[in-house]
């Protein structure tokens, strides 16, 4: 084998293992709360029209004794991370191709540049959580990937596995699907050969072409036929989460996130290899494709993508990896330029330069390893600990919000909510309201009332807590009657069968202020933990504020400042309180 091949074989080696291994070795230590929705989806407890082929990845090691159900289907995202390596390595290997003819140099300086984002802890902490961002930063890449091989002379163009490919992403998100398209229009736009082969294609082979694209839609479709089959409205469903899992975002973005994640030495870089790569009529046409995936990932953020720190959209992804690729072009020719200059010991110099380079990915590594230790893992173990484990074996839990329901699935995923607890999602209708619902016959008069007037009655709800004990958050427009059955139970709220008066609540109030000052200093390193503890303690001050127990509703704010310091609901609740007479209204506020 030629020394230039066996480096290749030997870089795209690396380039696959080295992030799915170092994957491998964390998954289920990022923060669990950001990937909340993802595993509700993988699980199968959400149906959902995007994102559909993290149900696939999901399910990959579904049988395999390796843990939870959680760490099962986290498992997955370490092949995609070793497939995301391949791909970005062949496109970073292609455009230093194009720029230069150097092929062990080449090779180096492409694996340099892919482990510089794949093992990076934007693509990390993604790839190592359930349902993470990875799979649709992977097919953003793909398309422009099979387009390289169309640019490339003496190739056989895939033109049919490039519509595949592009429709997979189209399928799987709309940024993900804008992103690949405009890179895709880019590459074609850019190179006269591509443009020359698309036209020849597209005559001897348009109907093939076009069931390709079909077939890469079918995963959605799917989605979609399962959504609607699940009760959800259609149009709600696809309105929903189509910019990708929410997170706590940088301020500032994308311009944080490009000083903060990519750096300033791999941004320079980045900005050499565009202008290198211009230079070069063979790598305009990748050069442009991968300019434009760089350009359009960064600006989904203002269309809604997470950008950090504890969720990473796709495009965003993608674009630090196109990011990465271009800056392997400059490394390359920085090496070139010194090896080539006549100066003494220029080539020692040069392999120097080398291992400087190799410092780059190095310090992502221990990057990403460092921020996805378990401390964030840590929280939402105090968490749920503090939410489910205080709840009376046979509790069952009514939740009227989604974020609620996913953190419970979530937490049921990984073993912190035991099975005999029932949680019952009040917003549910059809295929999920049926499977939760049916199970027990002391649930179908409230079943009933939810399908017949959209809220429990007071009636079912004593009758209900008589049987097993019952837990919730205070929902103001289920009325003020129900909020006098509520006694606090660490984060959540017991119903009981008798009102209760304003001494039960203070008792319960002060054997939770130790618990909440614990979980406030945890819960300060997770920004979805905070706002989900901030959630259930807001529904607790409107339930305190109705019940007019004037005297506690200072004691529930303050709960709830130790997590939403700057909270508007309570700022609103203390002003009427004040201002008022009696209870005040607080059925037109939300928590």
């Amino acid at each position: 084998m030629h020394p230039g091949k066996r480096t290749d074989a030997a870089m795209l080696a690396l380039c696959a293992l080295a992030p799915a291994c170092l994957t491998a070795s964390h998954v289920g230590d990022v923060a669990d709360a950001a990937h909340d929705a993802g595993v509700a989806r993988v699980l199968g407890l959400d149906a959902q029209p995007w994102r559909a082929l993290d149900v696939a990845v999901g399910t990959l090691f579904a049988a395999a004794p390796l843990g939870t159900r959680d760490a099962r289907a986290a498992m997955g995202g370490a092949l995609v991370a070793a497939f995301a390596g391949v791909t970005l390595y062949f496109l970073a290997r292609e455009i230093a191709a194009a720029c230069a003819d150097a092929p062990r140099l080449g090779a180096l300086t492409a694996a340099i540049a892919t482990l510089a984002a794949v093992v990076a802890p934007a693509w990390q902490l993604e790839a190592g959580a359930t349902a993470g961002s990875t799979t649709g930063a992977l097919l953003v890449l793909l398309p422009v990937a099979a387009l390289a091989r169309a640019a490339a002379p003496g190739s056989r163009p895939p033109w049919r596995g490039a519509a595949f490919a592009l429709g997979l992403a189209l399928g799987h998100e709309p940024l993900v699907g804008a992103t690949a398209l405009v890179a895709c229009a880019a590459l074609v736009g850019a190179g006269a050969a591509v443009r020359r082969g698309l036209v020849t294609a597209w005559r001897a082979d348009a109907r093939a072409i076009v069931a390709c694209l079909l077939a890469g839609l079918a995963p959605w479709i799917l989605a979609l036929a399962r959504t609607r089959a699940s009760g959800a409205p259609l149009l709600g469903a696809l309105g929903e989460a189509w910019a990708g899992d929410r997170g706590a975002s940088l301020a500032g973005s994308p311009g944080t996130f490009v000083r903060t994640e990519l750096g300033p030495m791999l941004g320079a870089l980045a900005v050499g290899g565009v202008v290198v790569a211009a230079l070069v009529p063979r790598a305009r046409p990748l050069a442009a494709g991968l300019l434009a995936v760089v350009v359009v990932g960064f600006a989904s953020s203002w269309a809604g993508a997470p950008v950090g720190p504890t969720r990473f959209g796709a495009p965003v992804l993608a674009a630090t990896a196109a990011s990465c690729a271009l800056a392997g072009v400059a490394m390359q020719a920085i090496v070139r330029a010194i090896a080539e200059a006549r100066l003494p010991f220029a080539r020692a110099s040069a392999a120097m330069v080398l291992i400087l380079e190799l410092a780059l990915p190095a310090d992502s590594a221990d990057e990403a390893l460092v921020r996805s230790l378990p401390r964030a893992r840590g929280a939402a173990a105090a968490w749920d600990d503090l939410a489910w484990g205080a709840l009376p074996p046979r509790t069952v839990v009514l939740v009227t919000d989604r974020r609620l329901w996913t953190r419970a699935a979530s937490a049921r995923a990984r073993g912190s909510l035991r099975g005999d607890v029932a949680v019952v999602p009040t917003f549910a209708h059809g295929a999920l309201a049926r499977r939760v619902l049916a199970r027990d016959a002391a649930l179908v008069p409230l079943w009933r009332d939810l399908e017949l007037n959209g809220s429990p009655s007071e009636a079912s709800l004593s009758s209900l807590a008589s049987e097993r004990p019952l837990a919730m958050a205070y929902e103001p427009r289920w009325g003020r009657t129900l909020g006098r059955h509520l006694v606090p139970i660490a984060l959540l709220d017991r119903f009981e069968p008798e009102p209760r008066g304003a001494s039960d609540r203070r008792r319960a109030l002060e054997a939770f202020a130790p618990k909440r000052e614990r979980l406030a200093r945890i819960a300060a390193r997770d920004p979805e933990l905070a706002g989900s503890a901030a959630y259930l303690l807001r529904a607790r001050a409107l339930d305190v504020a109705a019940s007019g127990d004037r005297d506690l509703v200072g004691r529930v704010v303050e709960d709830l400042h130790a997590f939403a310091p700057d909270d508007a609901v309570a700022a609103e609740i203390v002003a009427r309180t004040v201002l008022g007479k009696g209870a005040p209204r607080v059925d037109d506020l939300r928590p």
